[in-house]
C-alpha cells in the first residue's frame, strides 16, 4: 500500500511534471501522445473487474487509443503504465508496430459489426477467425518481455531517481528465480553501463545529437576518456539506426552491439591506417562530427589523408580486406546482424581497391558507393577480379 502522502494526486502530479521534464532533457523527447486516466480509489474494484484484469493489478495500458489507466495517486503504476507502456508505444518501432495492429483491428471490428450491437461471445468469435488478431496475438507474445522489461525498468529508473526505491523493492523483491534475475540483470545493464545506454539497448528512439552523445561516451567509458585522443560520430544519425562511434584510444576496444558500433583504433593503427587509405579510417576522419578530443588533432589527421598518395601497398591491402570480410561474411555464427556489417565492409574495402588501381582517392564511404554504381555496376572487369558486389 501506498503511503497517504504518496498517494496524494498533487504528488502524482509533481512527479508527472517532473519526470516529463526530466525524459525531455535526458532523451530529447517525453510522452505526447499518450493519455491519463486516473481512476478512483473507491472505483477502481469495479474498473479491475469490467476490463477482466487481476484484482491485485494497479493499472493498464490500452495501446489502441494509447491511454495509461491507473489507480488515482498510485505512482509506480504511472511509471510503468504512462512512462513505461506509453513511451514505449511512442519512440520505439515495436512499439509503433504494436499500436498499428490494435487500430488495424479495431478499424476492422467497427466494420464488421458496422454500429450493430453485439456481446463479448460475438466480438470473441469474429476474433477467432480475423488474420490481423491472430497477428497481434502472435506479436505480442514474442515481444512481451522486452515491452513488460521496459515498463519494470522505468519503474526502477524513476523511483531511483525520485528516491523511492522502497516502493519499488516491496513491489518486486518477492519475484520467482527467473523473473528476479531478469530484473536484476536490467538493473545491472543500467548500474553499469548508464541511463542512455539502457534507453537505448531497449531499442528507443535515439536523438544522435553533441550533447547526448557525449553523455553516452561518458557513462560508456567512463575513466578512459581521460586517455582518449578523439571520439568522433559517423553514419546516418537516423532515429533508430545503431550509433556510429569513430575512437582513437588505447584502452577501448571495437565493439558491436545493435544499437552501438564503436570503430576503436590506436594512434599507431591511424597512422598505418593513413597509408594505405583504410575507408574505415578515412570516412569517418573526412566526415565525423566531433564529440570529444582534440579539434587540432583531428585537422592533422585529415590533412595527413588529404596529401596520402595512392600506392600499391594500399591497393593490395583493400583487396585482401575485402577477401577477409568476405569470408566473415558467410559465417552464420557470427549472427545475421554482423554477416551483413561485414558483407558491407567487403563492398567498400573491393570498391576501394579498384577505385585506388583506376586511380580515383574516394575517401568517405557515401562516395564509394556511388562510384561503384557509376563505374562499375556492368564492368566484366569488375565482376572478374574478385567475384563482383555481391
Amino acid at each position: 500500500m501506498l503511503e497517504p502522502a504518496l498517494r496524494d494526486p498533487t504528488t502524482l502530479q509533481n512527479h508527472l511534471e517532473t519526470s516529463n521534464s526530466f525524459y525531455q532533457n535526458l532523451l530529447g523527447y517525453k510522452p505526447e501522445q499518450t493519455q491519463l486516466e486516473q481512476i478512483p480509489e473507491n472505483e477502481w474494484n469495479k474498473f479491475v473487474i469490467q476490463r477482466g484484469l487481476n484484482l491485485g493489478s494497479s493499472g493498464i495500458y490500452l495501446p489502441r487509443n494509447q491511454t495509461a489507466f491507473i489507480q488515482e495517486g498510485n505512482l509506480l503504476s504511472l511509471f510503468h503504465e504512462y512512462f513505461g507502456h506509453g513511451l514505449y508505444c511512442e519512440q520505439s518501432l515495436q512499439g509503433r508496430k504494436l499500436v498499428d495492429l490494435e487500430r488495424r483491428l479495431l478499424k476492422e471490428e467497427k466494420e464488421f459489426f458496422n454500429e450493430n450491437k453485439f456481446i463479448k461471445e460475438d466480438l470473441d468469435n469474429f476474433r477467432k477467425e480475423n488474420e490481423t488478431f491472430k497477428y497481434l496475438i502472435n506479436f505480442k507474445e514474442n515481444n512481451l518481455g522486452i515491452y513488460e522489461g521496459f515498463a519494470i525498468f522505468t519503474e526502477y529508473f524513476l523511483s531511483k531517481n525520485f528516491s523511492l526505491e522502497n516502493l519499488f523493492e516491496e513491489k518486486y523483491g518477492k519475484l520467482n528465480e527467473n523473473s528476479g534475475k531478469y530484473v536484476n540483470g536490467i538493473i545491472s545493464f543500467n548500474n553499469g553501463l548508464g541511463d542512455l545506454a539502457t534507453f537505448y539497448a531497449f531499442e528507443l528512439n535515439k536523438v544522435q545529437d553533441q550533447k547526448r552523445l557525449l553523455r553516452l561516451a561518458q557513462d560508456i567509458f567512463g575513466k578512459k576518456l581521460e586517455r582518449t585522443r578523439l571520439i568522433l560520430h559517423f553514419g546516418s544519425g537516423k532515429p533508430f539506426s545503431d550509433i556510429d562511434l569513430f575512437v582513437v584510444s588505447s584502452d577501448i576496444p571495437s565493439t558491436y552491439d545493435p544499437w552501438l558500433d564503436v570503430r576503436a583504433y590506436k594512434h599507431q593503427d591511424m597512422t598505418e591506417g593513413i597509408k594505405v587509405l583504410n575507408p574505415m579510417i578515412t570516412d569517418p576522419i573526412i566526415v565525423g562530427r566531433l564529440v570529444f578530443g582534440d579539434e587540432d588533432y583531428l585537422g592533422e589527421l585529415k590533412r595527413k589523408i588529404l596529401v596520402q598518395p595512392i600506392t600499391e601497398e594500399a591497393i593490395r591491402f583493400n583487396l585482401k580486406e575485402y577477401e577477409t570480410e568476405k569470408r566473415r561474411s558467410k559465417d552464420s555464427s557470427l549472427g545475421e546482424y554482423l554477416q551483413n556489417k561485414n558483407l558491407h565492409s567487403a563492398k567498400i574495402f573491393l570498391t576501394n581497391a579498384l577505385a585506388l588501381k583506376n586511380g580515383d582517392k574516394i575517401l568517405t564511404s557515401k562516395r564509394l558507393v556511388n562510384y561503384a554504381k557509376k563505374r562499375f555496376s556492368h564492368s566484366e572487369k569488375f565482376i572478374e577480379l574478385k567475384g563482383g558486389i555481391e
